[in-house]
């Protein structure tokens, strides 16, 4: 049997539910005053968990990478989830609104009965749904809230100078306009390692490089916003090797942080008025853009 392993980064002591292919980590353990009960935590053996702040999940990842031994490596947050049920075709839209997850919902999302080691075993990585967001990739990190052109920019010119190979993906991820959102995956052992090698040296030359004088604590997280943007770019590479590459629907959990019934009945509006990638959600982002 396949040992697959999905890592759940929590930066408080949020319920995850028991599975035996979710592990709860606590992320950012080094920087925290206490330790998460029935947590693994991030600052075990070789890590990079003092660095949270820059890093965010990313922290889980490396700690991962370094220390952990899985056939597949996947990796979800607190309240972000794939949908790897045998339903999820019939989900509407990239994602699925939900409070918590619910015994009855991980079911449906298939952690409880093995379609999900199923899905995953018959390829060899999974990634969220990309959101199609009527601007390109580029032009849309540069919009972000608490996101700087300029890092983007540099990114770009390290991956030049060091990954010539990756090049024409990364010119063809940043010009489309489906996103993948979240740092959400499972690889296969091999593309993992391969992905965390390419992953972490852009990052630590970006941070020689880097310049974040005046940013504020949610635009010092720059290192996490640019991994999302880069996992989009190294499976674009992948799939133009040939990979076998999972697309499925993420579940978002709303009422994890107090969030119930406000943000949950909130979010659940906006959605039913302008749903994801409708072209009326789409109008509305255009004129609301900066």
């Amino acid at each position: 049997m396949a040992d697959i392993k999905i890592y759940v980064s929590c930066h408080k002591d949020y319920f995850v539910p028991p599975c035996g292919l979710l592990f709860p980590v606590q992320a950012g353990a080094a920087l925290a005053d206490r330790q998460f009960p029935g947590k693994l935590q991030d600052n075990q053996g070789k890590n990079i968990s003092a660095l949270n702040r820059y890093y965010c999940e990313l922290t889980v990842q490396y700690w991962a990478w370094k220390n952990q031994k899985a056939d597949w490596f996947g990796f979800f947050h607190y309240r972000r989830y794939l949908n790897l049920g045998e339903n999820r075709g019939g989900s509407r839209g990239p994602y699925s609104l939900h409070v918590t997850p619910s015994h009855s919902l991980m079911r449906r999302l298939g952690y409880l009965d093995g379609q999900a080691e199923q899905a995953i075993q018959r390829h060899q990585a999974v990634l969220p749904l990309p959101e199609e967001m009527g601007c390109s990739a580029a032009e849309h990190y540069s919009r972000a809230p608490f996101h700087h052109r300029a890092d983007l920019e540099l990114i770009c010119r390290i991956l030049r100078n060091t990954q010539p190979l990756f090049v024409p993906a990364m010119e063809e991820y940043l010009r489309s306009t489906r996103i993948y959102f979240g740092n959400l995956f499972v690889m296969k052992a091999g593309l993992f390692d391969g992905y965390c090698r390419w992953l972490f040296g852009l990052l630590a030359e970006f941070d020689r490089q880097k310049n974040t004088q005046g940013y504020s604590p949610q635009e010092l997280r720059v290192d996490g916003y640019l991994a999302e943007r880069l996992l989009g770019v190294y499976v674009t590479w992948l799939r133009g090797q040939g990979v076998s590459i999972l697309e499925v629907p993420r579940a978002h959990f709303e009422g994890m942080e107090g969030g119930f019934p406000g943000v949950y009945c909130k979010k659940r509006l906006i959605n039913l008025l302008l749903p994801p990638e409708s072209r009326r959600r789409l109008w509305v982002k255009q004129r609301l853009r900066p």
